[in-house]
Order: structure tokens, then sequence, then C-alpha cells
């Protein structure tokens, strides 16, 4: 029987975009499921095909290992990223440790992973901080620097690791990607920390001249803080990576060992209220 209510359908799709996947509903998909709605698909037909359908088998996937690594810490399950792979630059200075850590596992186990800024490493190779992630640069196609070729809510991680400093716009381009993540999906940020690297209290940078601003924990979650809107995310990771770091060595070398601060957020579902 063929429905004749456009708008109780459309509610009721878009419910379930909501309710089981997390996000708002993309034009194509809605016009499609409450075509087959009105057109006699059952309502528990069409909840089967969105607890069937791949972003809710992905997202239930993540959401398991989130558990067991809460639970059983990363002993108790079995990583998604291989020891042997060998990421260029910054980002791999402490890739084993975030395998062995779970850190790769909580927050960028998705089957959607963009890496923002890859071939500003040492990387002649092109390779991507993580095995199967998207390298997004400057000759990427559609890509202007600050504005990612990717619809609202269609990706699960934007890691970036060393790149922000070098982005003028920077609250615009935390908020450009904020914009293509999913709800319940990361951004995992990486930045030289002041205190490690630059190890000076003004510019420019001794080391890297490209640098637009030199970052200490408070002040990059304030960049977050003043680009996003409240409530909006939460912050999950804060915390400053001197893994193997020379303390011996002055401002007068360059630092070894990591150097930088790490920031995890994630984007929420925003509450129907707000600051009164």
């Amino acid at each position: 029987m063929k429905f004749d209510d456009k708008e109780r359908s459309a509610a009721f799709v878009s419910a379930l975009y909501h309710a089981i996947l997390g996000r708002d509903p993309d034009r194509e998909g809605l016009e499609s499921h409450v075509e087959r709605h009105r057109n006699g698909t059952t309502d528990e037909e069409t909840i089967e095909a969105f607890l069937s359908s791949p972003e809710y088998c992905a997202r239930e996937i993540t959401k398991v290992r989130h558990l067991v690594l809460e639970r059983e810490g990363p002993e108790g399950l079995r990583s998604l990223f291989s020891l042997d792979y060998s990421p260029p630059g910054e980002a791999g200075r402490s890739y084993r440790q975030r395998v062995l850590s779970g850190f790769l596992d909580r927050y960028c186990a998705g089957p959607v992973v963009l890496d923002v800024g890859y071939t500003g490493y040492d990387n002649p190779d092109r390779k991507a901080a993580l095995a199967g992630a998207i390298g997004i640069d400057l000759d990427y196609p559609g890509y202007d620097g600050l504005t990612l070729p990717f619809a609202d809510d269609s990706v699960d991680t934007v890691f970036s690791s060393h790149c922000l400093e070098h982005i003028a716009a920077d609250h615009a381009a935390i908020q450009d990607w904020f914009r293509v993540l999913k709800v319940g999906g990361f951004i995992v940020c990486m930045v030289p920390s002041q205190a490690l690297y630059e190890k000076r209290r003004f510019l420019p940078s001794r080391w890297n001249a490209d640098h637009k601003r030199m970052y200490t924990p408070s002040s990059f979650l304030e960049a977050f803080e003043t680009a996003l809107q409240v409530n909006t995310y939460r912050v999950r990771h804060l915390c400053e990576n001197d893994t193997g770091f020379n303390y011996a060595l002055g401002p007068e070398n360059h630092s070894d060992g990591a150097y930088e601060i790490e920031l995890v957020i994630e984007k929420i579902v925003p509450p129907s209220w707000s600051f009164c």
C-alpha cells in the first residue's frame, strides 16, 4: 500500500538516521528511503535496512573495539595496525607506541581516515601516516588547502600530524575537518610543542620558517575551542608526547625524540539545550 503522508515517511526515516547512524540524513539517502517507504516498505523492513547497512556495521565494530580496549587494554585486542608499517617523518616517531598502546585502534580504526598534510613529511614515496588512510595535500583533486572535497558527516577520522602550524587560517581548517566528520568520529591532531621543539618564546621558529604559530597544550586546545561550537565535541585526549626526548639539548640544538602535543576530539550529537 502506498503511503500518502510523505512528511510522516520523511520524519520516520530522519529519526532512523539519528537513532541508528547518529547523524543527519544525506539528501540522496533520505529521498531513497522515503520513496521505498511510501511505496510499501514497512517500518520494520526500513529499520532492518539501516541495521544491516555497511555504515552501521562499521560503527558497531568500532564501538566493540573501544569497549574491549577499555575493559581489557590493548593486550586483549589484536590491533588493526601492523608494526611492520613505517610511516614517514614525524608520524613515524611514535607509531609503534601508538599501536601497542591501542591509541590507533581507539581513534583511527574506522573505514574512512584522512591524513591531512601528509606530503609535508620527508616523504618521497608519498606514504600516508596510517596504512589505508587517504592522503590529502594541495595536489589532491578538489582540495584548495582549506575545504576538503568530502561530504558532511562522511569521514571517521581526520588525522593530521605537524600540519596545523603551517596553516594560516587554522580555525577555518579545524571547522572544515569537523564538518566532514561523522558523529562519533575523531580529529587526531599533533603539532610541535613550543617547550619541546621551538624552545623559544616568540616566532620565527629557529627550525622551520613556515611555522605560523607556536603551541602550548593550552593554546592548542584553545584553537579548537575557538573554532568549534560548545557541546558539539568532547576532548578525549590531550598529551605532551616527549617519548625519547633528549632534555640535554638546549635551544641552540634541534630536538631529538618526540616533541609534540597530541589532541583528540570526538564529534557528538549536541544537546537540545544551550548555554544560559
